[in-house]
């Protein structure tokens, strides 16, 4: 080196002003897919919105589809918690009402936006990981995937077909197709 230094930095940084740069980013991603969809996400965009630079990003969130899994974080973190109702059946349709109102808000519907789009290939890791999420406490209730599967995406595509979400009544309806109630159980 000619009488210049590497400039170091101190990697992650974590405290209040860091947790307010994540909240920032957070935000001004969501506003960003918002306006410009997942194929209109840049990085530069997000970092002018969020008020940081652009190196800031990228330490933390390297590309598009990491932003987005940053975004939807805290609706993957409500999967974690069982709903515990005292039977299947209310477990089950507490978490078909569950992803429905995880779809509905703006988080779950910029990633069911990204996806529509077109943006599995680069997003295929992040649905990976949303799909084994969200059909994780249907597995600790005790139904099979084949059920899980069903009540998902009966629950997410239901808009494609309908004039917005599922209801609660529409949920009952999809649990009852999918697990119809016997005399013995």
């Amino acid at each position: 080196m000619s009488g210049t230094t590497a400039r170091r930095t101190r990697g992650l940084q974590t405290g209040p002003r860091s947790t307010q740069v994540i909240e920032n980013v957070r935000a001004a991603t969501l506003a960003e897919l918002a306006r410009a969809g997942f194929g209109g996400l840049t990085i530069e965009g997000v970092a002018r919105a969020a008020g940081v630079n652009r190196t800031t990003i990228y330490r933390r969130w390297p590309t598009k589809a990491a932003l987005l899994a940053a975004v939807v974080e805290p609706l993957l973190e409500q999967y974690d918690h069982d709903p515990r109702t005292g039977s299947v059946r209310g477990d089950v349709l507490a978490i078909m009402l569950m992803i429905r109102d995880n779809a509905a808000r703006p988080e779950g519907r910029a990633l069911v936006e990204a996806v529509r789009a077109g943006g599995t290939g680069e997003l295929g890791d992040l649905l990976a990981v949303v799909t084994s999420r969200a059909m994780a406490p249907f597995r600790r209730a005790g139904v099979s995937d084949l059920i899980a599967h069903l009540a998902f995406a009966g629950v997410v595509m239901w808009d494609q077909t309908h004039d917005g979400p599922p209801g609660d009544s529409d949920c009952a309806g999809m649990l009852d197709a999918l697990m119809p109630v016997s005399g013995g159980v």
